[in-house]
């Protein structure tokens, strides 16, 4: 799978700390901001392939067996890797913003 969701949860909390930083008493400010560059990446990466996601959440044993041979056939042929750049946008293509954060060793004490 591509883990579009850990890389969303990493560069929101990132962008939303910048926000927060360039505006540290307008919450509301910081908020507009964040939606502002997230949502892009956002609606990408939460783009439903047609089917979805009734057909991957099968109700009745008969549909779970079925699943369990398509996805067996889809790995063993290698079809999921052609797949898999259809279920959003690759991790790589989240911009990250430098909002001029220090490096952890900028905040350690000399011992």
């Amino acid at each position: 799978m591509s883990g579009m969701g850990t890389t969303l949860a990493l560069s929101g909390a990132y962008t939303l700390a910048g926000a927060l930083t360039r505006h540290p008493n307008d919450f509301t400010a910081a908020f507009a901001e964040y939606e502002t560059k997230m949502r892009p990446v956002i609606n990408r990466a939460q783009k439903l392939a047609p089917g979805m996601p009734r057909m991957i959440n099968p109700e009745t044993a008969w549909g779970v067996w079925m699943l369990n041979r398509i996805m067996f056939i889809l790995s063993w042929s290698g079809i999921i890797n052609l797949l898999v750049g259809f279920m959003g946008p690759p991790a790589n293509t989240v911009a990250v913003e430098d909002y001029g954060f220090r490096e952890i060793a900028n905040y350690m004490e000399p011992a």
